[in-house]
């Protein structure tokens, strides 16, 4: 039979498929047909601003409303906030595992910009979620605040190491070697080299908890002048990324003062401290009419699992792939809302933690951070903590109702003393004979026991024979 090939036209519609490389662009406008022989109209722009306004000005021109783009680093964003302007034209940013080419199609750049706008037309891909214009300079400073944090570390650790090369064990007796005390200590050995008890107890701050004399014996010895130079170098760099972090943070503040009743409602939940706020309004706003419900808002975040159901078996599956910042950030939200005493997110974490295990039970209760973020934020009120103490109750009355049913059967079970009119002594006392009875039955029972041979098999003249070990030996059959 004659293979056919299947023609899908969709008259007056228009798309715009664009591959989106650094320094060029391949865009195909497909005009009124799905099909590979409609009307296709193709160029390629340069990344440039000024070729960007080309692209945007012909997109207007063909009467284009309806562009796809694939999500390709940063490439993508200054195409996106250019084309955004103009009213009316529907920009969507896919995700790459959803548009890979079909088997069979050679990977081309125009034959990518084709494929994509097939997709685009038809409607096959779903737009990945793009923070508002407003909320763009605010999360461009909190991603950024969150590097130097982590940069701030590893350079803590640099120093540690350098200590620790040359034998001094400052971390055993300081929880925090960048602490007041800690910061003390190192610069007086950059000066001095060494240090007694006299040079520690002028700088040790009155709330640590060694003496000096254990924190002597802690960094006893020399450092050679290469390593204290090089420790300099470190605690100087160490003090710029402070005072980085602090004007970065003092940006943040400044830029989210218009959304002081969003932060102000997101840190009224147990855990969530008011740079926690900042960060998660940077990420997705204020309006959340993008997302239809809060699962949605919490498998875009990546704290929801896959699903995974075949013959109508739902099996268990892995947490899907989403924003790592917001999911970083709500798991770190919620190991301190476990410590909160009488939260329900705390609660409810030590009672499944056992069951669970706890990486699924941590990340279970970031998601349910996500949950009470979305409800606040669509319903404009503040964290009630009269639910935390119903909740409380209820957990309460469940553990008192399975403790009476445990007494309960347990009376039940019990001898009927109290139907025979029995006090406390005379139980003690039928307690007690019972007690002297099923003993004078044991000592009995054992006597006859050694009276009777072992194996229980008598010979005749009244020894007992000893018992064959081994499996028995197979007879000859009769001739």
């Amino acid at each position: 039979m004659q293979g056919t090939t299947l023609r899908t036209t969709m008259p007056g519609i228009i798309s715009c498929g664009m591959d989106v490389h650094r320094d060029h662009i391949d865009v195909c406008v497909r005009i009124g047909d799905g099909s590979e022989d409609g009307v296709l109209h193709e160029r390629a722009f340069s990344t440039m601003r000024k070729a960007l306004f080309e692209l945007r000005d012909w997109l207007i021109s063909l009467n284009c409303f309806k562009v796809l783009m694939e999500s390709t680093g940063v490439f993508w964003m200054p195409i996106y906030w250019i084309l955004e302007e103009v009213n009316g034209l529907n920009v969507g940013v896919g995700n790459s595992r959803d548009l890979k080419n079909s088997p069979g199609r050679p990977k081309k750049d125009k034959e990518d910009a084709r494929w994509l706008s097939r997709l685009c037309m038809f409607g096959l891909v779903l737009k990945s979620f793009v923070v508002a214009r407003p909320f763009r300079a605010l999360r461009e400073y909190t991603r950024y605040h969150k590097k130097l944090i982590q940069e701030r570390a590893r350079h803590i650790n640099r120093i540690e190491k350098l200590l620790q090369m040359n034998g001094f064990k400052l971390s055993s007796v300081l929880s925090d070697i960048t602490g007041v005390s800690g910061i003390r200590l190192l610069t007086k050995l950059v000066e001095k080299g060494n240090l007694h008890v006299a040079d520690i107890s002028a700088v040790l701050d009155k709330r640590c908890k060694h003496t000096p004399e254990e924190i002597e014996c802690a960094i006893n010895g020399d450092m050679k002048l290469s390593s204290r130079l090089l420790l300099k170098m470190q605690l100087e760099k160490l003090k710029k990324h402070d005072s980085e972090i602090c004007e970065i943070y003092e940006h943040m503040l400044d830029l989210s003062e218009e959304y002081a009743g969003a932060i102000y409602i997101i840190s009224s939940i147990p855990g969530m401290s008011t740079l926690s706020a900042i960060y998660i309004i940077a990420e997705i706003g204020t309006d959340l009419s993008s997302f239809k419900t809060a699962n949605h808002l919490a498998a875009w975040a990546g704290l929801a699992p896959k699903d995974n159901e075949s013959g109508g078996k739902a099996r268990p599956s892995k947490t899907q792939k989403g924003n790592q910042y917001v999911r970083s950030l709500l798991i770190q939200c919620a190991w301190a809302a476990t410590n909160a005493r009488g939260a329900r997110l705390s609660l409810w974490y030590w009672r499944n933690m056992s069951r669970l295990g706890k990486k699924k039970a941590i990340t279970a209760v970031a998601r349910k951070l996500l949950c009470y973020i979305y409800a606040m934020l669509k319903s404009g009120t503040l964290y009630d903590n009269s639910l935390d103490v119903a909740y409380a109750n209820n957990i309460g009355a469940k553990k008192l109702e399975a403790a009476q049913k445990i007494v309960g059967s347990r009376t039940r079970n019990a001898p009927p003393f109290d139907q025979c009119g029995t006090n406390n002594v005379a139980q003690l006392a039928y307690d007690r004979d019972n007690h002297h009875k099923e003993s004078e039955q044991t000592t009995k029972l054992q006597a006859d026991s050694d009276k009777q041979p072992k194996n229980g098999i008598k010979s005749p003249n009244g020894t007992a024979t000893p018992k064959k070990r081994g499996r028995p030996r197979k007879t000859a059959a009769p001739s």
